[in-house]
């Protein structure tokens, strides 16, 4: 009898110890973006025909805030992200295509510019990541169209330094009932 308990015993122990490594290894892989050495493309998402906007003001009355430290200098900046879009009851009425902004704001109220596209039929969803390593946060886009869907990492390095990269891009079948994004 000893010996069985002895056996199964070791045995949940290292069933425990696999679930653990496997738990970090799969947290682990989930923090890192894999681009085989090779730097991820960086793109321009300000339309230049849309002004800058603020969140708020003149019609552009949806918008989503974070505040986190994206210099690395332990002063938060604040991210916003808003659409130009008629409030009704409290809630968007969203047509079918809406212009997006997204900005960061220093402490001293300048503002950096990161996004500003009209999608049509599409939503943008905003996130900051952890700051990991040492690392300053990122603000990280999600960009969800009828026929596509991509996901960009912003960075912001202070006034007028911002770099996007695409992380993700994918076309997508635009037809049936899964097609259209939902919107917030």
């Amino acid at each position: 009898m000893l010996p069985r308990l002895r056996i199964s015993s070791a045995a949940l122990l290292l069933s425990a110890c696999a679930a653990d490594a496997h738990r970090e290894a799969v947290d682990d892989v989930s923090l890192r973006v894999d681009t085989g050495g090779v730097a991820a493309p960086t793109v321009q998402l300000i339309d230049s025909t849309i002004p800058p906007a603020v969140a708020g003001e003149a019609g552009w009355n949806y918008q989503q805030s974070a505040h986190a430290d994206l210099t690395g200098d332990a002063q938060p900046e604040r991210v916003v992200l808003t659409a130009r879009v008629e409030m009704y009851r409290g809630r968007p009425a969203w047509d079918d295509g809406q212009p997006w902004q997204v900005y960061v704001e220093a402490q001293d109220g300048t503002r950096s510019y990161v996004y500003a596209q009209r999608l049509q039929l599409g939503t943008l969803m905003m996130r900051v990541s952890r700051g990991q390593s040492g690392e300053p946060a990122r603000i990280v886009l999600i960009e969800h169209l009828p026929d596509r869907l991509s996901l960009y990492e912003a960075s912001y390095g202070g006034p007028g330094l911002v770099s996007v990269a695409v992380r993700f891009q994918r076309a997508v079948d635009p037809r049936g009932e899964v097609a259209s994004p939902q919107l917030p």
